[in-house]
C-alpha cells in the first residue's frame, strides 16, 4: 500500500523531459532500430552495381533483398516470444550482436553465395532487434510517458524507410557498394556500447 501511494504521489507530467537512462536507452534502442529498418531499403539501389560486381544475373541479385527479408518475417515472432522466456534486453543484445557480425561479413563478401547467407544471418539480427524493441521501451519509460517512447520508435522507423534509397545513393556516389554494409559498424558499435 505504500509503495501505491509514493506511485500516486509521483508526478506523471508527459510532457517531462527524459531523464538521463530514458535517453541513453531510446538512443541504443533507436540506432539499432534504424539500422534494421535502412537495411531493408538500402540494398534494392544498388541491385545493379552488386550483380556486376559479382558476375551475377539481375534476377538472382534479388536474393539478396529477399534473404533478408524472409528471415525478418520467418523470425519475429519466435524471437519476441524468446524475448519473454530470456528477457529482451538479452534478445536485443544478441540481435545486434549478430547484425553487426554480419554487416561485416556482408561487407566482405566475395560471391553471391556468401553475400545472400550474410543478408540472411542480417536478416536474423535485424528480427531480434525490432521483435523486442517496444517491450524495451515499455521498460524504460513510464506508463504515463510510454506514448513518447512509441512515439519516437514509430518516428525512427518512418524516416529510416523514406531515406533509405537517399542514404544508398549518397554511399555509392562515394564508394562502392561493400561500404552500404560497412557503415553498419561504427552505428552498431556505439549503439552496443551505449545498450
Amino acid at each position: 500500500m505504500p509503495q501505491e501511494e509514493r506511485r500516486d504521489a509521483t508526478p506523471r507530467d508527459p510532457d517531462a523531459p527524459m531523464t538521463p537512462l530514458e535517453r541513453r536507452g531510446t538512443a541504443a534502442i533507436l540506432l539499432s532500430v534504424a539500422l534494421a529498418t535502412l537495411d531493408t531499403a538500402i540494398a534494392n539501389t544498388a541491385l545493379l552495381a552488386i550483380a556486376a560486381d559479382l558476375h551475377t544475373t539481375h534476377a538472382a541479385s534479388v536474393w539478396i533483398i529477399n534473404a533478408y527479408q524472409l528471415a525478418m518475417v520467418a523470425t519475429f515472432l519466435p524471437f519476441a516470444a524468446l524475448g519473454g522466456i530470456l528477457g529482451h534486453r538479452r534478445v536485443y543484445l544478441g540481435g545486434l550482436v549478430v547484425f553487426l557480425i554480419a554487416s561485416a561479413v556482408c561487407a566482405f563478401s566475395w560471391s553471391l553465395p556468401t553475400l545472400v547467407a550474410a543478408r540472411r544471418l542480417q536478416g536474423f539480427g535485424a528480427s531480434a532487434i525490432m521483435s523486442v524493441n517496444a517491450g524495451l521501451i515499455s521498460a524504460i519509460f513510464p506508463p504515463h510517458r510510454l506514448g513518447r517512447g512509441v512515439g519516437l520508435n514509430a518516428l525512427v522507423v518512418g524516416i529510416a524507410f523514406a531515406v533509405g534509397p537517399t542514404v544508398a545513393s549518397i554511399v555509392l556516389s562515394l564508394g562502392t557498394w561493400p561500404w552500404l554494409f560497412a557503415v553498419n559498424l561504427p552505428v552498431g558499435v556505439v549503439a552496443l556500447l551505449i545498450a
